[in-house]
C-alpha cells in the first residue's frame, strides 16, 4: 500500500490529537508544523497567571512528541503563510511541504475588536503563552514596586481589570481572586487594596451556559471579592484608563482581555469560506469544500453538531473534531466512506479558584467545591500523564539514537 503524506498545521489540542490517531496506523508519513516547539495547555493558563504552577507544566514538547511515534513523524518549527490547494503544498516562512492530506488546526486567538481604541496595546491576552507569561512577569514586577514604595499600599488602590464573562474570563478571575486573598493573609499589611473587576456585557457571567453553571460560578466570585460589573460594554481602552458604555470610567494598573476568539491569522490568506471570525466552514465531514483531502478542526473551523448549532470553542470539541478528521483521512487513504462528525458537550469544568470547581458531566453529574476539583484535576492530570508518557517514549528513542544527548551531558 503506498504511504501517503499528511501534514498537519498546529500542535494545539486538535493537532495532537490527530496526530496519535495518523500516527499509530502506521501507514502514513506526517509533518507536524508549527510556529513554537510546544503544545500550550491553555486550560491551565488561569494557574500559570496566579502562580499555581510553572512555565513547564502548562507545556509540552512537540519535539519529543513527534519523535515517540518513529522515524514516519517529522516536527518543523516554522509558520504557514500560505496554502497552495491545486498544488497540494504548503508554503511557511522558511520552507515549503508537499500533501496528499492536510489537516488544518492553527487554532484561534484573542480577538481585538478594532473597533475598541487602545484595546491591543493596553491590555494583556492568554491564549498564548507569552502572553501569559508576558502578564504575570509585569504583575509581578508591579507588586514589587507597589510593596517597595512608601504607604503607596494604603493610600491608592491596585486595580486588575478582566474583560469578558466566558469560561477563560471567569476562571482568570477566580484563580487571580483567590491568589490575592492568599496573598493578603500571608501579608496583610501590603495586599489590603487591591480589587478585581470583571466586566461583562450581558446580565450573568457563563452566559448561554446551564443555570447550574452560572449560580454557583457567580456564587464563588462574589465570595472571592471579584466585583461583577455586568451589562458594560468597553467603548475605549487608555493607559490606566477604561472607558465603559461611552460615559464610565475605571482606573486600573493592569487588563486581561478575554473577550472572545476569532481564527488564526491563516484563513485570511486562504481563498475558502469563512464566517465573521475568520473561521473555515467545513462540511459534516470536517472537510474543506470543494476540497476533500483537506481538513480543518478546533477553533480554526465553524464547528457544529449533528442538529446544526455551532459547538463552543474548547479543548473538548478541538480533541473530538481531531479525531473525527484523523479517522476519515485514514478512511480515505482505505476507500472507505467517511463518517460525519458526531460533536457533542459531554460536559463542562470550571476551575474557581484554588481547591475549588464546578463540574456539570453528562447532562446529570453536577460538583461544585472540592469535589468539582477533584473532577477537574484528575481529568486534567491524566491528559498531561498520558501525553508525558509519549513524550518520555520520544526521548528514549533521541537518547538512543544520540548517546550525547543523555541527562547530564
Amino acid at each position: 500500500m503506498k504511504r501517503h503524506r499528511v501534514v498537519i498545521v498546529g500542535g494545539g489540542y486538535a493537532g495532537v490529537k490527530a496526530l496519535n490517531i495518523l500516527a499509530t496506523s502506521g501507514v502514513c508519513d506526517i509533518v507536524l508544523i508549527d510556529q513554537h516547539p510546544y503544545h500550550y495547555l491553555q486550560t491551565d493558563a488561569y494557574e500559570l497567571i496566579a502562580n499555581e504552577c510553572s512555565m513547564t507544566t502548562v507545556t509540552i514538547d512537540l519535539v519529543a512528541l513527534c519523535l515517540s511515534y518513529g522515524e514516519h513523524v517529522l516536527y518543523v518549527k516554522d509558520t504557514v503563510r500560505e496554502i497552495d490547494f491545486a498544488n497540494r503544498h504548503v508554503l511557511g516562512e522558511n520552507s515549503g511541504h508537499p500533501y496528499d492530506y492536510l489537516l488544518l488546526c492553527a487554532g484561534s486567538r484573542t480577538a481585538y475588536q478594532s473597533s475598541i481604541v487602545g484595546l491591543r496595546e493596553h491590555s494583556h491576552g492568554v491564549k498564548t503563552l507569552l502572553g501569559a507569561l508576558s502578564f504575570k512577569q509585569q504583575f509581578e514586577q508591579r507588586l514589587y514596586e507597589k510593596m517597595e514604595s512608601e504607604g503607596g499600599w494604603r493610600n491608592e488602590p491596585f486595580n486588575i481589570v478582566i474583560g469578558g464573562g466566558g469560561l477563560s474570563g471567569v476562571e482568570i478571575a477566580a484563580e487571580m481572586a483567590f491568589y490575592i486573598r492568599q496573598f493578603h493573609l500571608d501579608n496583610t499589611l501590603t495586599c489590603d487594596n487591591l480589587h478585581i473587576f470583571l466586566i461583562i456585557p450581558h446580565e450573568n457571567v457563563l452566559d448561554g451556559m446551564e443555570t447550574y453553571m452560572v449560580q454557583q460560578a457567580t456564587k464563588r466570585l462574589l465570595e472571592l471579592g471579584v466585583k461583577i460589573i455586568n451589562h458594560s460594554r468597553i467603548t475605549s481602552v487608555e493607559e490606566h484608563l477604561l472607558i465603559l458604555n461611552e460615559k464610565e470610567s475605571l482606573c486600573f494598573d493592569f487588563m486581561i482581555f478575554a473577550g472572545g476568539i476569532v481564527a488564526s491569522t491563516l484563513t485570511a490568506s486562504l481563498d475558502v469560506p469563512k464566517n465573521k471570525k475568520g473561521q473555515l466552514i467545513v462540511d459534516e465531514y470536517l472537510s474543506l469544500p470543494p476540497y476533500e483531502n483537506v481538513f480543518a478542526v478546533g477553533d480554526i473551523a465553524q464547528l457544529r453538531d449533528k442538529q446544526g448549532n455551532i459547538i463552543p470553542p474548547t479543548a473538548q470539541s478541538a480533541e473530538q473534531s481531531g479525531i473525527c478528521g484523523a479517522k476519515n483521512i485514514l478512511a480515505l487513504m482505505h476507500n472507505k466512506k467517511r463518517t460525519a462528525a458526531d460533536l457533542r458537550m459531554r460536559g463542562t469544568l470550571i476551575a474557581l479558584g484554588g481547591p475549588y470547581a464546578c463540574a456539570s458531566l453528562f447532562g446529570w453529574i453536577r460538583l461544585s467545591g472540592l469535589g468539582g476539583y477533584w473532577v477537574k484535576t484528575i481529568a486534567m492530570g491524566f491528559y498531561r500523564y498520558r501525553i508525558n508518557a509519549q513524550c518520555a517514549r520520544g526521548l528514549k528513542r533521541l537518547q538512543k539514537k544520540n548517546p550525547s544527548c543523555r541527562k547530564g551531558f
